[in-house]
């Protein structure tokens, strides 16, 4: 936190009228008629947060970002053990340290939230912030880019990424990343080149004693068919020793191609035979006048890590919820909103120190009317665990070898007068694990409820939130929750 509020302030002084600082007070009053996820006995049970946050965004001048922080305070009226105080915090950034040249990419978040895909109450909960959930990753990402020619491009950049979970969950992860990328695409007109290097160590301080490394080379040929249409082949070698105690490698073979139909349209596919099989990325972004359509399919090694430092922002079900914010509000409170649309359809990965072999496949599409704006999304991400990860993990990868998790979602903005929407959303999951054990959980979220805006500074609401699984643990849960929320 203490770099990312730094780095913000220092750039405040050049452009100062740039900068957006929204103190605010969030309140919630919630009954529900199950507190208890662990026992099998309903309670019922009222829940008051009183939680004073900030949010900073800056759009413009050196240092363009976001920061949104706030302290979550939970009081529970009958299980007072369950109450709990804890800092939130997400933000992003980059400080353009030399013009055009040198850049610092800054990330950071601490959140809690069901560190399960197979706990009774979904991801991104608000009643979920036990203290054994909380996660908190850092990244810090210096950069050196030049460009030469009519289109030639040049970037060496380092990251180093922070991970720890809260009592004991995930051992703490640190990764270096190391990047070199040199690219010309249109260097001979038809013809273009590019060379890609990545490095990654990351070692895990408690458990294993372990590090691992991946390395990954990369040589592509450019061959430009038109100014909207480019093809191009691949040609690499990588090495890990992620699966074998002694190592993996071998040649990377493949092809893609990027084509641009209009401004509105875009659509870009790659495959390759790598050690792990075929992999792939296919991505696809249309936009007409009153609806937006995305797609994207991946299979690829991936990791918790990976996942929090930002993969989420190129997922086309968060594109389709951040799409769904007010433009109008401050770049902090729009990714604050559409994180949270997010977590609730199941969009938040399982936590654990494993890498993995992800697929991944989901898409979603929104429509906007004068008064009504109606999204669907649908989400599937199936993880299979590397082996040499066994034997010292946390979380679900410690009984299983797999997960599958499919979840589909319809939310509807209606607009009832100029100051107050009416908001429903229907989620249905169903996540399966295969392992040492065997689970399978569906999983129902309804939620209805109304905000009115009583002043620019002030919104209320009122929520009602139906939550039902069923499968290897039954659970199911109504709740009431009236918000009052304050911007200064």
């Amino acid at each position: 936190m203490s770099i990312l509020v730094l780095a913000m302030f220092m750039a405040m002084p050049a452009v100062a009228q740039t900068v957006t600082i929204t103190p605010r007070l969030d309140t919630r009053l919630t009954w529900t008629d199950n507190v208890d996820t662990s026992d099998d006995n309903p309670q019922k049970d009222w829940i008051a947060e009183i939680s004073p946050g900030i949010g900073l965004s800056r759009e413009s001048g050196r240092f363009r970002g976001y920061l949104n922080a706030s302290l979550r305070n939970l009081v529970h009226a009958r299980k007072t053990e369950d109450n709990e105080t804890y800092l939130a915090l997400d933000g992003s950034g980059e400080f353009e340290a030399v013009e055009d040249t040198v850049f610092i990419a800054l990330r950071g978040s601490i959140s809690r939230t069901n560190t399960s895909a197979f706990s009774r109450r979904g991801s991104g909960d608000s009643l979920s912030a036990y203290k054994a959930d909380e996660t908190r990753m850092w990244s810090v990402a210096p950069r050196y880019q030049f460009r030469f020619g009519d289109a030639g491009f040049g970037r060496l950049g380092y990251e180093s990424r922070w991970l720890a979970g809260g009592s004991g969950t995930l051992a703490d992860t640190r990764q270096e990343r190391w990047i070199v990328s040199v690219s010309d695409p249109s260097a001979l007109r038809l013809f273009g080149w590019g060379v890609n290097l990545m490095r990654i160590d990351t070692s895990f301080e408690k458990g294993s004693n372990r590090n691992v490394v991946q390395e990954i080379g990369r040589a592509t040929l450019f061959v430009n068919i038109d100014p909207q249409f480019r093809m191009r082949l691949i040609g690499g070698y990588e090495s890990n020793d992620y699966e074998l105690s002694d190592g993996e490698e071998g040649s990377i073979w493949g092809a893609g191609f990027d084509w641009y139909p209009t401004e509105r349209t875009r659509l870009s596919v790659s495959g390759e035979d790598r050690i792990f099989g075929i992999g792939y990325d296919v991505r696809f972004r249309h936009r007409m006048a009153r609806s937006t359509w995305n797609f994207s399919a991946s299979r690829d090694i991936s990791s918790t890590l990976d996942e929090l430092a930002g993969g989420e922002i190129l997922d086309p079900v968060f594109q389709l919820f951040y799409m769904r914010t007010d433009p109008s509000l401050p770049e902090a409170e729009r990714m604050r909103q559409a994180r949270a649309e997010y977590e609730r359809a199941g969009g938040v990965g399982i936590r654990t120190n494993a890498y993995f072999l992800q697929r991944t496949i989901g898409g979603g599409v929104s429509f906007v009317g004068a008064r009504n704006t109606l999204s669907f999304s649908i989400r599937r991400a199936e993880r299979e665990r590397l082996d040499a990860f066994s034997g010292f993990l946390a979380g679900d990868f410690s009984e299983f070898e797999y997960t599958d998790t499919r979840a589909a979602s319809v939310t509807l903005l209606h607009r009832l007068t100029g100051t107050s929407n009416l908001n429903g959303s229907i989620t249905r999951s169903n996540t399966e694990g295969r392992g040492i054990n065997n689970q399978d959980v569906d999983r129902l979220l309804l939620n209805i409820g109304v905000t009115r805006r009583l002043s620019p500074d002030t919104t209320a609401g009122l929520n009602y939130r139906h939550t039902k699984s069923t499968g290897t643990d039954d659970y199911s849960e109504n709740a009431i929750s009236a918000t009052l929320g304050m911007q200064f």
